[in-house]
């Protein structure tokens, strides 16, 4: 049995190193046009045949290579208690999403909280300098309409959402308007008509109104007689609710993060989800499976964030920028038992 054409084979026909048939054979400028074609030439005449199985693990070998450190991330969090930012779900995806992310890419992602009562923000900006850290990812807020007085001089950095005012940082965030389109299309393939939206108002600031202008865009393609007016509200109560869906009579309600209240209301006023009535949640997750929505893939979110400062830093963008630039990560259908099996 013939033995493969190794290297070294080629290597002694062309009168080189084997170092030199390997940068070659891979077209590589380091090599003389002229010697590079005399290699090609004896592996042709050899019957050279690129061995797949190692070229795979080379391959393999390069991608869970761990990249070389590159610096520091600061994962700006704004919130008045430092814990409670990561206890809402889709900011701890953020926040592992972009860690994820920057490990890949040779940085770490270090947490500096604003409200540190030992630290003021001009001090905690000299901190970061001192340190050599250029990039800040700034966590979402609180509250919509929150200010961060930090100086953004010297640094490349982006906003997670619309709720830091004012709009000041570029922006990565879901696209919420469509989200919401692609909700409400869902359950109308589903055999849903009557579908409402219950809100907060704090909610609908964050998210820039992009929640209800997409429902109202989506309700253009309903029928009128199954259009029901979004009830957006400063607190949520179980009275209020009850007399809403008892007045506008949908099939379907669209909320976010309140479906468990939702359903024990519900179940107070007689009614079992979903036989008489839907549930679906914008803020629906894979590690909720039972409950219906859109999963406004976090993760991703976080991820795409992290690109997106790195890229800036590379270029070398610091400060605030002219021109404030969105990057809208779409959201997918989670499926759920929260409405009915179609």
């Amino acid at each position: 049995m013939k033995s493969r054409v190794t290297l070294r084979d080629i290597a002694r026909l062309s009168k080189v190193h084997f170092s030199t048939v390997s940068l070659a054979l891979r077209n590589s400028a380091k090599i003389h046009p002229r010697t590079r074609e005399r290699v090609q030439m004896a592996a042709s005449r050899l019957g050279y045949v690129p061995d797949a199985a190692l070229q795979s693990l080379v391959a393999y070998r390069k991608s869970v290579r761990v990249p070389p450190y590159q610096s520091t991330i600061a994962w700006i969090n704004n919130w008045e208690k430092r814990e409670e930012l990561r206890s809402v779900k889709s900011f701890d995806e953020y926040y592992h999403g972009a860690f994820e992310r920057a490990s890949a890419l040779g940085y770490k992602l270090e947490e500096f909280w604003t409200r540190d009562p030992k630290t003021s923000p001009a001090r905690l900006a000299a901190i970061l300098h001192a340190r050599n850290i250029r990039g800040l990812a700034v966590a979402p807020q609180e509250h919509a309409g929150t200010k961060l007085e930090l100086n953004f001089d010297g640094f490349s950095a982006i906003a997670f959402g619309y709720s830091l005012q004012p709009v000041t940082l570029h922006i990565v965030t879901n696209h919420q308007f469509m989200s919401i389109i692609r909700l409400v299309k869902k359950l109308r393939e589903m055999g849903y008509r009557r579908m409402g939206l219950y809100l907060s108002n704090d909610w609908d600031n964050k998210v820039n109104h992009g929640f209800i202008s997409g429902f109202m865009t989506a309700q253009n393609e309903i029928p009128k007689p199954d259009r029901v007016p979004p009830y957006l509200t400063d607190a949520f109560t179980a009275p209020d609710f009850i007399g809403w869906i008892k007045t506008r009579n949908p099939d379907i309600i669209i909320t976010q993060s309140i479906i468990r209240q939702v359903i024990g209301w519900l179940k107070e006023a007689g009614m079992a989800v979903p036989g008489d009535i839907g549930l679906a949640d914008l803020c629906a997750r894979p590690s909720i499976p039972d409950v219906a929505g859109i999963y406004q893939n976090d993760h991703l979110i976080g991820a795409t964030a992290i690109d997106v400062l790195v890229g800036m830093m590379q270029r070398n963008e610091r400060g605030l920028p002219d021109t404030i630039v969105y990057t809208l990560v779409d959201g997918v259908w989670q499926p759920g038992d929260t409405v009915r099996a179609h």
